[in-house]
């Protein structure tokens, strides 16, 4: 009964591979050849959706990183804005001190020619007296410091009129040097504003460039969610075709429940490609009885105690046997060649059953379509009590 069988688990695989790669989030046809491709589509759809939650979550989180960071970046420009506004009050500050500085030369020169001109009246005083020469050079002196360093008048004038000079001139030296260092203080604090105007410009740049990078993860979460809603749509969309399709195969009062086909369909298919061991009837290996045996077992029918049946076991334990196609249902049992071998029917001329054959290849547990190969395997029909 092998015959080509790996041929056929080839082309299975690669339906299979073909189906979970085109649902995608697309439309799911009105209807399947069988109920099996109709679950197929229903478990890419939820695995779909699983890596859609997934990408969501990465997106919020990485969203909230990206906000976190653009929160930052706007801290350390309100920060750098205090900094502005204090260095500007700085510069202010010692603008005002120049200006200050300025007004304090102005008068100490007028207080320093006031004294000029009296240290002029007395040295002609003492020119008068015959104490000093060359007269002129003191008239035509332009100013204190010209004077200070006429060594004719040095001689001729007093130590008292030396330390007013020297006061005078001291005075003169201090305020320009409170004026310079004023000065380098404000070209100090005018540069520490134009670096941090340069570093605000930055800021404000990367705060705009976050913000778009911040508006595109958005984007795509919510391209993310709306694909997300539209899978979970699918979904339900699929799960109602899958009721429908088992609903279709109710008769009136024949044949398994709704709930019974899909229970007995779960149950068969999570042993799919599990091998063939002749008489054997447990996960680890089957034989055709004995997977059947098993599922049903599984599912509750109690098969009068017995831990398995063979395949004749099996017909004289349903209700009713017969050979007309028309009245099979999903959940009927499937002999063929005079009860020699034996499966359960999922719908669709579809079966799931466990194949091999002693001495050849065995495939194991698969499904099948009683059509073709099968079709010429004598077969007969039972219904489970």
């Amino acid at each position: 009964m092998t015959g080509k069988r790996l041929f056929r688990i080839s082309t299975a695989t690669v339906l299979s591979l073909a189906i979970v790669l085109s649902i995608s989030l697309k439309p799911v046809p009105a209807q399947a050849d069988t109920l099996s491709e109709l679950q197929q589509k229903q478990a890419a759809l939820q695995q779909k959706s699983k890596e859609l939650d997934s990408q969501l979550q990465k997106l919020k989180n990485d969203k909230t990183k990206q906000q976190q960071y653009l929160n930052t970046i706007k801290e350390q420009a309100l920060n750098l804005e205090d900094q502005l506004e204090s260095q500007s009050q700085l510069i202010q500050q010692l603008d005002a001190e120049i200006l200050e500085k300025q007004n304090s030369i102005a008068a100490k020169q007028k207080e320093i020619d006031a004294d000029f001109q009296k240290l002029k009246q007395r040295v002609y005083a003492l020119y008068l007296t015959g104490e000093a020469s060359n007269l002129e050079i003191i008239l035509n002196a332009k100013n204190i410091m010209d004077l200070a360093d006429k060594t004719q008048l040095l001689k001729t004038i007093s130590e008292h009129d030396t330390a007013l000079m020297n006061s005078i001139k001291s005075d003169i030296d201090s305020i320009k040097e409170e004026k310079t260092a004023i000065e380098n203080k404000r070209k100090q604090a005018s540069a520490t504003k134009t670096q941090l105007q340069t570093t605000q410009r930055k800021l404000n740049a990367l705060v705009k460039e976050q913000e778009q990078i911040l508006a595109t993860v958005t984007q795509n979460e919510q391209a993310v969610a709306a694909e997300r809603a539209k899978n979970k749509a699918e979904q339900a969309k699929m799960a109602s075709a899958i009721q429908n399709f088992l609903r279709s195969y109710k008769s009136d009062g024949k044949g398994m429940s709704t709930g019974e086909v899909s229970r007995i369909y779960s149950v068969a298919s999570k042993y799919l490609g599990v091998k063939y061991v002749y008489g054997g009837y447990s996960p680890s290996g089957f034989d055709c009885s004995g997977f059947v045996s098993y599922v049903l077992k599984k599912c509750g029918w109690s098969l009068n105690g017995a831990p398995r049946m063979t395949c004749h076991g099996l017909m004289r334990y349903c209700t009713k046997t017969f050979t007309s196609r028309s009245e099979l249902r999903p959940g009927d049992l499937v002999f063929y060649n005079h009860c020699s071998h034996v499966g359960i029917y999922i719908g669709n001329n579809k079966a799931i059953q466990c194949d091999g054959d002693i001495g050849k290849p065995k495939p194991g547990v698969e499904r099948v379509d009683i059509r073709g190969y099968w079709l010429n395997c004598d077969q007969v029909y039972g219904r489970l009590p």
